[in-house]
């Protein structure tokens, strides 16, 4: 199943005019509930350019999830909604499953801004007030971002506290890239590439599928003598 397919089951969300949660009892503030259908890249962009500042995502991302069927799938849509909001600057409020919270389940999402609230599977062993506060802190733009230019994408990621600096030209590397997006089942990607990716920690797997990690810099968050 591609997350791509039509007949995809709506994803639910909240949308709010305010970064600022302080701000959305007064009235028109909130806009009230939504149903996420189309790609998320088209949607967020939409919803950002009709004023929404805040979306709530009530379902977790669940990474515990098995197979390629359709939790796998939504679980997908709503990851890549999280990276869509968090490139397009707008607060997410969303729940992260983890098999465990110790620091090596996290820091691949780290990037994205963090969740309110970190859970781990039964069982799971680890910290999650300490793990979500060290990701609260620990957030920043442009921690794992790319860009694209004429015939090359280049990935800037400062996950692990150093920068990493990649540039991505081959043909075939950039429609891997480019399926990946929305997420792809493991069986419609050409495998050698996408573990290329993987040893970078660009892609994660969620149950059977794969998608891309790293979120589009729309501009940069520092003076380009700085960075």
């Amino acid at each position: 199943m591609s997350t791509t397919d039509t007949g995809l089951r709506p994803i639910l969300v909240g949308l709010a005019r305010d970064h600022d949660p302080a701000v959305l009892s007064i009235p028109g503030m909130t806009i009230g509930p939504a149903e996420l259908r189309e790609p998320a890249a088209d949607a967020v962009a939409r919803w950002r350019a009709d004023g929404v500042r805040r979306v709530d995502v009530p379902d977790p991302v669940d990474l515990t999830v098995t197979g390629d069927g359709a939790t796998a799938v939504d679980t997908v849509r709503r990851l890549v909604l999280v990276r869509e909001l968090t490139s397009h600057g707008i607060a997410v409020d969303w729940r992260l499953r983890l098999p465990g919270v110790e620091a090596d389940e996290w820091l691949p999402y780290s990037h994205l801004r963090a969740p309110v609230e970190l859970l781990a599977a039964p069982g799971g062993e680890g910290d999650p007030a300490g793990q979500l506060d060290a990701w609260v802190r620990g957030f920043y733009f442009d921690k794992c971002t790319y860009r694209r230019g004429p015939g090359f994408v280049q990935v800037r990621d400062r996950r692990s506290g150093r920068l990493n600096l990649l540039t991505i030209d081959d043909p075939a590397y950039l429609a891997v890239l480019d399926q990946l997006l929305d997420g792809a089942a493991v069986t419609e990607v050409d495998l050698a590439i996408a573990r290329d990716f993987g040893a970078e920690g660009l892609v994660t797997k969620i149950g059977e599928l794969l998608v891309w990690l790293p979120h589009r810099l729309r501009r940069w968050p520092l003076p380009s003598m700085v960075i």
